[in-house]
Formats: structure tokens, C-alpha cells, sequence
């Protein structure tokens, strides 16, 4: 996504915020039963403010074990890369005291 894209895209009222990519881990979301129930990106970022959040994505459906979303869907940023994270402002960012502040993003693409 295109510098102007995203600032058009904040000002039309969408959330949009460009970030730093520091880092990548996948992670297994399980179910009071402790059934796997999809695998999500976590995305380590560096904003300019200097907060530091987690940015949390979902990968397809089809993706059911951490060995598959690795093969499947490897990180497309390199460290230092900047990235453009489009979030639903219904979803409240969550505070995780192991990860900070974790928000669930609609979309994240690098910023060309």
C-alpha cells in the first residue's frame, strides 16, 4: 500500500496506523476444551509515538497447526520494514500482560 493510500485511508474514517515490523511468532487460539481452533500472526511492531503493540492476524481456516502456517503463510516483512495495519475500531484492543496491548487488525500490508 502507497504512503497517500493509507493517509486517504485515515481520513475517510478508517483506522489505519503505520508501523515498524520488530518481529513474528505464530500462536495456537484454543477453546475451553483446548481444541485448536485456528492459528493467528502475531506481529511485533514499533510505532512512531514509541508504543510498541502486537498486532494479532488470523490465517485461513485451512491452517490448523503452527507447522502448517509456517509453510503455508511466512512472515512477507523484513526487520525494520515499514507496514501499513488497518484495524476495526468495534474490536476493542485487548491488554495481554505477556504480550501488551494486542490489537486484532483487519488487514496488514508493507508500505511501498
Amino acid at each position: 500500500m502507497k504512503q497517500q493510500n493509507a493517509v486517504e485511508s485515515f481520513l475517510a474514517g478508517r483506522r489505519v496506523v503505520i508501523a515498524k515490523f520488530v518481529a513474528h511468532r505464530y500462536k495456537e487460539v484454543q477453546n475451553k476444551a483446548q481444541k485448536v481452533v485456528g492459528i493467528v500472526n502475531l506481529y511485533e511492531v514499533q510505532c512512531a509515538d514509541g508504543k510498541a503493540p502486537t498486532v494479532q492476524m488470523w490465517c485461513p481456516r485451512s491452517v490448523q497447526t503452527v507447522e502448517q502456517a509456517a509453510k503455508d503463510c511466512p512472515c512477507p516483512f523484513k526487520d525494520g520494514q515499514k507496514m501499513v495495519v488497518e484495524f476495526d475500531l468495534m474490536e476493542p484492543n485487548t491488554f495481554d500482560a505477556k504480550n501488551g496491548v494486542i490489537i486484532r487488525a483487519g488487514s496488514v500490508l508493507p508500505l511501498e
